[in-house]
């Protein structure tokens, strides 16, 4: 028997399966939609991990710094981090990693502690309330709405500072520069063993890259480590954190410093910080990804946010310094992280250090430098056309140049906007309220991080 002919549709049509629908757990992380695999995401969530893995020993070596206990700083980093990580994956279902900002650590070790003569309780309190603010914020979606009046030319600049920014931070580590009060100082040394492994993972990534490997960052890492280990030899960092010994700082905050008026400013200053510095990195790092919608928002960023902040409390009553999104993320990204799956393997990876430090205390930071430079490489390279006309490419400079001074993405923000809008008027343009008072915003909190210094 013959089957039944359709007008327009051939016999080889109708014996063809429809095509199968995504699992439930590809479409809540949009796993099909946004054009990545679940192996990709687990191998860029271990390249973030790698790429962040330092914050584990230098975050409590700097808050040391402060009195804080070392154990008590190495558990808040490694469990409040991991746990954020993986809100961050399971929740905002974004590829962006938790960890305490280097800028708030120092802040705190040196400044309040250190200049200030506040109690590392005090200090501690100060964050709590910073937190506090934060999650205000954006509960009340004030933050979106700083998000949502960002223009598309300040969106490329905030890439460009981010691009920037991260690789400031591998040459760091790699002590070709040197730094002096949060600003370059001079230059390091340039053939060191550091320099070496920088530039031997920067050269496998490059290459690697060129054909086509998504993994390029992390093969680069490990090329870097082991030609590091055989030149300098491997010498365990300083990692005492345990789980015994980890509740030395449990709640030990001082929450009655708001009481006093001097604290205010510190308060401010790190509400500022990671106000605005968490909104220029997850602008930043989704620029040019399928992260960022047709409207240049990214779907996910209240959840992301609101874990940045409550991250912060609750990093606070562990024992350590205000929690940011990560810059290293970009390693992950640029191996392909998409969704939120990426983070949670990052997340679990973080936590993991609770129990793998005597593993971990032999892996050389250095190893992560040429990673951090080559993500740098490609987000500086890449084209944006938004910053094609006069304006975007006075606003992009303006960024890269603060970036490359200050080694404050808050402050390359603040510059920009300044830019932006006084460009703006100049030209005939009336910019939004919300532009305006996010500039003038901006611009009193980098006043006020100077006045208490």
């Amino acid at each position: 028997m013959t089957p039944p002919q359709h007008p327009g549709r051939g016999p080889e049509l109708l014996s063809r399966e429809p095509a199968a629908r995504p699992g439930a757990l590809d479409r809540y992380f949009r796993l099909t939609a946004r054009g990545s695999t679940w192996q990709r995401e687990v191998l860029a969530g271990a390249s973030t991990f790698l790429a962040l893995s330092y914050i584990v020993v230098v975050n409590p070596a700097v808050l040391g710094e402060a009195g804080i206990p070392h154990a008590a700083a190495f558990f808040a980093t490694a469990a409040v981090g991991g746990l954020a990580t993986l809100a961050m994956g399971l929740w905002a279902r974004l590829p962006f990693a938790v960890a305490p900002g280097m800028e708030m650590n120092a802040m705190i070790a040196f400044s309040v502690v250190g200049t200030l003569a506040y109690t590392w309780p005090e200090a501690l309190g100060m964050v709590f309330w910073s937190g506090v603010a934060m999650l205000v914020v954006s509960l009340l979606r004030l933050r979106e709405a700083v998000v949502d009046a960002i223009p598309a030319e300040l969106r490329a600049a905030l890439a460009t500072a981010v691009g920037a920014f991260i690789g400031l931070v591998g040459l760091q580590i790699a002590h070709l520069v040197r730094t002096s009060d949060g600003r370059l100082s001079g230059l390091g040394d340039w053939t060191a063993p550091p320099a070496v492994a920088l530039y031997t993972g920067l050269a496998v990534a490059l290459l690697l890259d060129a054909f086509g490997a998504r993994a390029a960052a992390v093969l680069g890492g490990i090329a870097a480590s082991a030609l590091y280990c055989a030149l300098a030899g491997v010498e365990a960092a300083a990692v005492e954190g345990t789980v015994e010994g980890s509740g030395a700082a449990l709640f030990r905050f001082d929450l009655t410093v708001v009481a006093d008026p001097r604290a205010w400013g510190v308060i401010l200053v790190l509400f500022a910080l990671d106000f605005f510095g968490s909104i220029a990195k997850v602008v930043g790092l989704s620029a040019d990804t399928p992260l960022q919608d047709a409207h240049g928002k990214v779907p996910g960023m209240r959840q992301a946010l609101l874990v940045d902040a409550g991250a912060t409390v609750a990093g606070s009553a562990a024992g350590s310094s205000s929690f940011v999104a990560f810059v290293e993320s970009a390693v992950g990204i640029r191996a392909g992280a998409r969704t939120g799956i990426a983070s949670a393997v990052t997340g679990i990876l973080l936590f993991s250090c609770l129990f793998l430090a005597p593993v971990l205390a032999h892996v050389p930071v250095e190893a992560t430098t040429g990673a951090l430079v080559f993500v740098a490489v490609k987000m500086l390279s890449a084209r944006r056309p938004e910053a094609a006309d006069r304006l975007g490419r006075a606003v992009m400079v303006t960024a890269l140049l603060v970036t490359v001074a200050t080694l404050a993405i808050d402050q390359a923000m603040a510059a920009a906007f300044v830019v932006c809008t006084v460009a703006g008027v100049l030209g005939g343009r009336r910019p939004r309220p919300a532009l305006w008072v996010t500039t003038l915003l901006l611009v009193a909190a980098v006043v006020l991080q100077y006045l208490n210094r």
